[in-house]
């Protein structure tokens, strides 16, 4: 049953990431077509699920540095406002604070950010920083082999 919850709750977080509501709508609509499913079946099924109680998630606070994520990445608190070269990136990196082994964010990372995105960048704001603002197109990460972007930086911490 864990398995399951994990599993709709990533389908879900990737729905609210890429799908705008009149898509959504469309989704269920076509959901209830395929299983054959009424809509007084979703009124009796919302009265026999007990929703599960959400945890806010909390995100360790690096002063000066960065954000720990959940996965235990250490987001830089910073990125750039322009979108810069991989060359760009590259030199900046020299800049960042030293003791971690910063690299460009990748994709995983970056769906990591969007899935806590308000808390993390309400925490990114309080530290002088730039919020994760725009789609994983329009950022330069280190797996999606574009020449330009939005630069952010990650590194382990473990």
């Amino acid at each position: 049953m864990n398995e399951l919850s994990k599993g709709t709750k990533e389908i879900a977080n990737l729905i609210k990431l890429f799908l705008n509501r009149a898509d959504v709508l469309h989704l269920i609509q076509m959901l209830m077509e395929h299983y054959d499913i009424k809509v007084q079946e979703l009124s009796n099924a919302k009265e026999k699920i007990e929703a599960p109680k959400q945890q806010e998630t909390i995100l360790k606070i690096i002063s000066n540095v960065g954000v720990v994520l959940p996965s235990g990445k250490l987001l830089f608190l910073d990125g750039s406002e322009n979108k810069g070269s991989i060359s760009n990136a590259i030199d900046h990196k020299r800049k960042l604070p030293k003791g971690y082994a910063w690299h460009l964010m990748t994709k995983a990372e970056f769906d990591e950010c969007k899935a806590c995105q308000p808390r993390l960048n309400d925490i990114l704001k309080k530290m002088g920083g730039l919020p994760i603002a725009y789609p994983d197109s329009s950022y330069l990460l280190a797996d999606n082999n574009q020449e330009k972007g939005y630069v952010r930086y990650c590194a382990d911490i473990d």
